[in-house]
């Protein structure tokens, strides 16, 4: 996957199972930050934008 790609547009999705809402991070994010399966994040909001990163 390209970064920053027309491509990377995502939906909000509701899990049938739990009812949590979740969205799919692209895989170049994963990749340029080094993150793998089980990498602890921080979410926080700012204003209209969701700001990710790595809980060291």
């Amino acid at each position: 996957m390209q970064k920053n790609s027309a491509e990377n547009f995502t939906t909000i999705e509701v899990d049938p199972i739990t009812g949590e809402y979740y969205v799919i991070i692209p895989e170049w994010i994963i990749n340029e930050n080094g993150w793998y399966e089980g990498t602890e994040v921080n979410m926080e909001v700012d204003g209209d934008s969701i700001i990710i990163t790595e809980v060291n």
